[in-house]
Order: C-alpha cells, then sequence, then structure tokens
C-alpha cells in the first residue's frame, strides 16, 4: 500500500462503527475506530505502532471493505473528513473504551463522561483511566487505552 494515501471508513465501516454489525473483534474495531479519514496510511500506522501486526489488520480491514484508500486532496477525501471528525475526542475516548474493556468499561466511561473537554481534561482523564484500568481491569488493557488514548489526542491538537 502507498504510504500517502489516505484511509477512510466505507459505509461498512461505519456501520460496523455504530452497530457492531458485522461482529468484528476488538482489536480490528479499535483500529477502525482510529481511521479519521484524515491521516495517511503513514501517520496512522506511527499513530498505532503499539499495536501488534496493525499494518497487517488494515490492510485485513481494507480487503474486507471497511475501509479504502483515497489520493489525499481527493473529493472523497474532503467528503470524509468531515464525516469522520463529527465524533469528538471525548466520544472517540468513549468508544475505544467500550472496544476495549466490553463490560469492564463502565466507571472508565463514567470518568471521561465526567471530564471537562479541553485537551488538558482530556489528558488528565485518560491517565486517570489508566490507572483504573491497571488497577481494578488489566495491566496489559491499561496501557493499550493509554498509548491509543494518547495518539487520539494528539491528533485533536
Amino acid at each position: 500500500m502507498d504510504a500517502t494515501l489516505i484511509l477512510v471508513k466505507t459505509g461498512k465501516g461505519v456501520e460496523e462503527i455504530k452497530s457492531r454489525a458485522f461482529g468484528l473483534p476488538q482489536n480490528l474495531r479499535s483500529l477502525l475506530i482510529m481511521v479519521d479519514g484524515s491521516a495517511s496510511l503513514a501517520g496512522l500506522l506511527r499513530r498505532v505502532a503499539q499495536v501488534p501486526k496493525a499494518e497487517e489488520s488494515l490492510s485485513w480491514l481494507l480487503r474486507e471493505g471497511f475501509v479504502e484508500t483515497v489520493a489525499p486532496g481527493s473529493p472523497r477525501a474532503a467528503a470524509a473528513a468531515p464525516t469522520t471528525s463529527r465524533m469528538g475526542p471525548k466520544q472517540m475516548l468513549v468508544v475505544l473504551s467500550r472496544d476495549l474493556l466490553g463490560a469492564d468499561a463502565t466507571k472508565v466511561v463514567q470518568r471521561l463522561d465526567e471530564a471537562g473537554d479541553t485537551p488538558a481534561e482530556l489528558a488528565a482523564a485518560v491517565e486517570r483511566c489508566h490507572k483504573l484500568i491497571k488497577l481494578t481491569i488489566d495491566e496489559k488493557k491499561a496501557e493499550q487505552f493509554l498509548k491509543s488514548g494518547q495518539a487520539l489526542l494528539a491528533d485533536f491538537k
């Protein structure tokens, strides 16, 4: 794949995010969430560097029709960016939490909902949620949440 191409969600990808219609496993859903219609393949791979087999998983999402590549500046890229950016950083963190933690996400989502909306407040909330997940759920998931949450917030600065 050309690393300069932009990845955008297809209708199938958007439907999976909205309703879990296709039952993607957590790792694939998390990557799908990170596809925002503005990042190049290279940029997205930098953001998800901590995710095992990220490039293979993105290739699978592409092959299965959940995402597609478009040229930077193309009409499809311009049309996709506003659609995918409707979800703010807090909402994306909530989706990430639910995806990563499943039924254990309730307290984390509550903390995110109570957080302010500024980048600093959300960054602090990610740190607090990381500690909560580490202490009460799973250390590995805590680290994945922290890295993914920080990468997600970096895109909104």
